[in-house]
């Protein structure tokens, strides 16, 4: 098992769709989590976004199944992908992720819900769980608080906080997009 967490994508901004193709290319996941932000979505006439950012994840990697996790950006994305008929039974749209690896848990979630010890207590993370955010414009793993902050894709971010996040059976690594 291979699960890709990106975050801030900013779809469409531009060079973004090669980005993501390098990265999932290189990668090969079998599960890409959209971690927030993956495009702007605050009303319906802004689905077309939505669709037009899965349709690209779509056409890179057919075979892999696709999470999109809600941002404060992003807060409309999951009412559009249920209501598209060719995306509804298989894309995950949700607010919060859970994946399991090596007897741990992962729970993936944007982050701008509240500060890391509040969203700890309410999502019941225990203290050998680790919790992943994209909302901070970090990208470390940080060791003593259990926490994965993913960066994000999008050049608006600093060089040092653009990268991704790679979980597989028995570990997880980030990947610094530096360039």
């Amino acid at each position: 098992m291979k699960t890709l967490v990106l975050s801030n994508i900013r779809f469409p901004e531009p060079h973004i769709e090669s980005t993501l193709s390098t990265i999932i290319k290189k990668e090969e996941p079998e599960t890409i989590v959209l971690d927030g932000d993956t495009t702007q979505c605050y009303w319906d006439y802004e689905c077309p976004r939505v669709i037009d950012v899965l349709y690209v994840i779509r056409s890179i990697a057919p075979w892999a199944q696709v999470v999109y996790v809600q941002g404060d950006m992003d807060p409309h994305a999951v009412k559009c992908i249920t209501a598209e008929p060719r995306y509804r039974e298989e894309i995950i749209g949700t607010t919060m992720y859970i994946t399991e690896a090596a007897s741990v848990k992962y729970y993936i979630l944007h982050g701008h819900q509240g500060d890391l010890d509040q969203l700890r207590r309410s999502i019941g993370a225990g203290p050998w769980d680790w919790v992943v955010l994209g909302q901070p414009k970090r990208l470390e793993i940080d060791k003593l608080a259990r926490v994965i902050y993913v960066g994000g894709i999008t050049r608006e971010y600093p060089p040092d906080s653009r990268g991704y996040l790679v979980l597989t059976d028995s570990s997880h690594y980030i990947r610094s997009l530096k360039a």
